[in-house]
């Protein structure tokens, strides 16, 4: 699996001249944003979900956090807005 610091040097970052003439920050999250692209591309919104959760829950063990708790909210429709009272 490629790191953060390959995607430094993808040709996708290096070819652009706008991402190679600002700060390096810049540079740094397009490629981190590359990675997860790549990292995630064909799977399904919940395989995706799945993907992110399991990797925040190894950061979180690697600093000595318990794993986060995670809400579904998915089924309970659309919010609706409040009604306006017209005067």
């Amino acid at each position: 699996m490629k790191t953060v610091q390959d995607y430094l040097y993808d040709p996708r970052i290096i070819s652009d001249p706008d991402i190679m003439s600002g700060p390096e920050e810049i540079r740094t999250i397009h490629a981190i944003r590359l990675k997860q692209q790549d990292e995630t591309s064909g799977m399904s919104y919940e395989e995706k979900a799945a993907f992110h959760r399991k990797k925040t829950d190894t950061m979180f063990a690697s600093i000595g956090l318990p794993p986060l708790k995670y809400v579904n909210l998915s089924g309970q429709g659309k919010i609706k807005p409040k009604a306006t009272v017209s005067k």
